[in-house]
């Protein structure tokens, strides 16, 4: 398990090595960098890609490290992290918080990046999402211990498919991972859940000069696919790709899809160009029979 001292604390990230162009993979509030292996990791690989994947601040140990959890913090320990091992320029995937930290990336050491993908991003918080954040740090503070089965199907309900949910056996899987695998708790994920506030970043994304995909997920409930689109239509020259069948978890639900929209927009990137060619404005994506979703 590698580990970089960066910003005052241990920077602990994964890393395949190799001679392939660099893959930083950055997830989302109260991820680990293990969750990109099951299925991302091994396909970036397999098309020869280096991949690295850092565990954002505020997961444990690195529970309250010095500067707090900001968006700025974290896109600050990105960028270290890309210098500290010689990188850049790099492409750069965010999911949720991920892909809010890879914005701020772009917005402030946009020279480290050649291109980025935002998976279930969003400029903004909605409705639905403050009160998520509410509720999740309204929890933490009340000190409730939930119990393993109502935990999982909570996570069930809000991070996947109606798809998924209707099929027998995946939806088994999906309560065994989400009773058994707990993921990070503690203040700095608390934190992590806060870091969007009230500001809207739309007007300083349409400002943005990197080579963009967005990736949303159809059914979607915490991160609307609408939310990704609407930095895709920001961002000039951006691309949008709709996965279709998968809710928040989408690019676990639906792996193939996912990974298959994100290789090839990276293959786009033509050496003597930095810029992809002309956007797809919204590619919806529906094959069948991948991971675990459903019917």
């Amino acid at each position: 398990m590698p580990s970089a001292y960066l910003n005052g604390f241990d920077l602990v990230h994964d890393d395949t090595g190799g001679d392939g162009e660099p893959v930083v993979l950055v997830n989302g509030t109260g991820a680990t960098r293990t969750a990109w292996r099951a299925h991302q990791t091994p396909a970036l690989v397999a098309a020869g890609y280096r991949v690295i994947a850092p565990d954002n601040r505020g997961i444990p140990p690195n529970a309250l490290p010095p500067g707090g959890i900001t968006l700025e913090a974290m896109a600050a320990d990105l960028a270290a992290l890309i210098e500290h091992l010689d990188l850049p320029p790099c492409r750069v995937v965010g999911f949720s918080l991920g892909a809010s930290v890879v914005g701020e990336l772009l917005l402030t050491r946009p020279e480290l990046v050649s291109q980025a993908v935002m998976m279930a991003g969003r400029a903004r918080v909605d409705a639905f999402g403050g009160a998520v954040t509410r509720a999740a740090a309204d929890l933490y503070d009340s000190g409730a211990a939930v119990p393993a089965s109502h935990r999982a199907v909570f996570q069930a309900l809000c991070y996947l498919s109606p798809h998924t949910l209707r099929d027998p056996a995946a939806v088994r899987d999906w309560l065994d991972v989400f009773t058994y695998a707990e993921g990070a708790t503690g203040p700095g994920v608390r934190a992590q859940h806060e870091v969007m506030g009230d500001v809207d970043r739309l007007p300083r994304y349409a400002t943005l000069d990197v080579p963009l995909l967005c990736i949303g997920f159809a059914d979607d409930v915490m991160i609307p696919a609408a939310a990704s689109r609407e930095i895709a239509d920001a961002v000039p020259g951006a691309r949008y790709t709709e996965i279709e069948r998968c809710g928040h978890y989408g690019h676990l639900e639906r792996p193939a899809e996912v990974n298959a929209a994100m290789l090839d927009f990276f293959a786009r990137r033509r050496p003597e160009a930095a810029h992809p060619a002309a956007p797809d404005r919204a590619v919806p994506v529906s094959a069948p029979g991948s991971g675990r979703g459903g019917a």
